[in-house]
């Protein structure tokens, strides 16, 4: 159910945000994200089935592994922008690189078929069925640790959340590589062998569905904002001539404004001519504008000094 939602949630995301956001890489991230949630299951369709259309050699697993590698290497760099940090930004030869570090372990398993829901468990005494589940694993735990090493510089309830589901997902990562070392070369065992695979599932699922909360959470806001900005501008510019709105998004662009610092100067205009009775709202429109002044409220009141 959880994975359902998150699915939902993200498909949302990409799909209202690919015309403005395509070539920004948190739209690439959402992408990915959604690709690999999607390979647990799509409403009826199971993951066996989904393989067997993919040939019935746990390709699907591939695809899972893959993608998620990618979301995570697409959030880190969209959390370099977001924190203005352009030099710590990894570039695609890179990911192309590390994609190719499991993928090629993955096409040396002798016998990856046939679909199996335990695919790692079941070849892990083979080499490159550890050497793929390593490489993987550590790359995730490599790229949950450089955004948090990015996110960590300017700390907010947000940020703390971010942190907190990555660092789940670098303990999980880190106990999952510990599991992979010690059934593959360790003493055959296989109480610990069954007992102990999904143990790090917890923690590093935990964490990417807190992570993925956060990502959604954060990516409706800005939606939310651009939306509200959009109108407080369409209203503000009724009382002026047809290039006004054109202007202030050209003005607020050049001094990397905000979308809801362009909310609160287009509301504070609005507020100030219904005060002196130079412009009216339809009744929708200032039931609208209530809510506005509401949720501006303390911005508003600080333009008022």
């Amino acid at each position: 159910m959880i994975q359902f939602l998150c699915l939902i949630a993200l498909i949302v995301v990409v799909v209202l945000r690919a015309r403005n956001s395509w070539r920004k890489p948190a739209w690439w991230a959402t992408t990915f994200a959604a690709v690999s949630i999607a390979t647990y299951g799509i409403f009826a369709i199971s993951p066996t089935v989904m393989d067997r259309f993919l040939g019935d050699r746990n390709l699907l697993t591939l695809l899972r592994d893959t993608s998620a590698v990618a979301a995570m290497w697409f959030f880190h760099n969209a959390v370099a922008a977001e924190r203005r940090r352009p030099e710590r930004r990894l570039p695609v030869w890179g990911l192309c690189l590390v994609l190719a570090a499991f993928i090629i372990p993955f096409l040396l398993i002798p016998q990856p078929g046939p679909t199996s829901p335990d695919f790692v468990l079941d070849r892990l005494d083979e080499f490159p069925t550890w050497l793929f589940a390593s490489v993987y694993i550590s790359i995730m735990g490599v790229l949950a640790a450089r955004v948090i090493a990015l996110l960590i510089r300017e700390l907010s309830v947000m940020t703390w959340l971010y942190i907190l589901g990555l660092s789940l997902m670098l303990i999980g990562s880190a106990m999952e590589l510990t599991y992979l070392c010690i059934t593959h070369f360790g003493p055959p065992n296989e109480d610990f062998r069954e007992s102990f695979y999904y143990a790090a599932e917890g923690p590093f699922f935990g964490g990417i569905f807190i992570a993925v909360l956060g990502f959604v959470w954060v990516l409706g806001l800005r939606m939310f904002w651009k939306s509200l900005a959009r109108w407080t501008l369409q209203v503000d510019g009724r009382a002026h001539c047809a290039e006004y709105c054109a202007r202030v998004l050209v003005r607020a662009q050049a001094s990397g404004w905000s979308s809801r610092q362009l909310a609160v100067d287009s509301a504070v205009n609005i507020r100030d001519r219904l005060k002196m009775g130079t412009q009216t709202l339809s009744k929708a429109d200032n039931l609208i504008f209530a809510v506005v002044e509401r949720l501006l409220s303390g911005r508003l009141q600080e333009a008022s000094r």
